[in-house]
């Protein structure tokens, strides 16, 4: 239990530590002299999430929610994201073996921006460390896509992503769906 804790507290300061050390560092459109300004974006989205491979044999369609810490740099097509996610399935109907699995995430992600005006659009992937009922903590990576539409004061955004959780067995992949807001 000591080794599960300690990897997350290692995975958790990881995705804090590499937002943070881009604040510092990395190309700007900053006048020469004047110190490159990097902006933190905060979100939060919920959706519902598709479990796929072994884990869809015995569960159905969840929940997703996420948070999210996003250091992008003005006019550059890059950010990176520290985010956390939490997916729950149940046990398909008819199933007395087994139980409901939660699978949690931690890690950081990187986001590039396909098209600006007028909806941006993205592509993001990362990694993380994933942990699931009775799996224990594990490493993982996630790919996926997303649309965001700029409002008034924040942005409404929508992703669809993968999440491979690299299991002792078959990996666990779940499909969250999910919609939410940037500010």
């Amino acid at each position: 239990m000591r080794h599960r804790t300690s990897v997350a507290a290692l995975a958790l300061s990881l995705a804090l530590a590499i937002p943070a050390a881009a604040q510092v560092s990395g190309p700007g459109t900053a006048a020469p002299g004047q110190p490159t300004t990097y902006y933190p974006l905060y979100g939060a989205t919920a959706g519902i999430s598709i479990p796929a491979g072994r884990l869809g044999d015995d569960h159905a369609a969840g929940y997703a929610l996420s948070g999210l810490v996003e250091f992008a740099v003005p006019n550059q097509a890059y950010a990176l994201r520290a985010e956390a996610s939490f997916q729950r399935f149940a046990l398909k109907s008819g199933r007395t073996a087994g139980d409901d699995v939660s699978l949690f995430s931690i890690g950081p992600t990187i986001l590039y921006q396909v098209q600006q005006t007028p909806a941006q659009t993205y592509l993001l992937g990362g990694i993380a460390i994933y942990n699931a009922t009775g799996e224990g903590a594990r490493p993982g990576f996630n790919l996926g896509g997303g649309i965001g539409f700029p409002l008034s004061g924040f942005s409404a955004i929508g992703e669809i992503r993968l999440h491979v959780m690299l299991a002792d067995r078959k990996p666990i992949l779940a499909l969250p769906l999910s919609v939410g807001v940037r500010f």
